[in-house]
């Protein structure tokens, strides 16, 4: 799946909870990503526009596109 940096996603555990707006992508094993794979700095919301958020990384894999209900 192609991230959008400044869309929201939800996380595939949690599909009804939390929201994530994506921040960055970290490409493997730079700067923080010590990782063989690409990971997504997130801002972990409970709300979609929430003020408040923490910050978490992601996998790619572990994000997905909000359904439309």
């Amino acid at each position: 799946m192609k991230i959008v940096i400044g869309e929201y996603y939800r996380h595939h555990a949690t599909p009804k909870y939390g929201w994530a707006k994506a921040l960055e992508k970290i490409k493997p094993k730079t700067g923080v990503n010590t990782h063989t794979y690409t990971i997504v700095k997130c801002e972990w919301t409970v709300g979609k526009g929430g003020t408040f958020g923490l910050i978490k990384y992601f996998r790619l894999c572990d994000l997905i596109r909000p359904s439309s209900n």
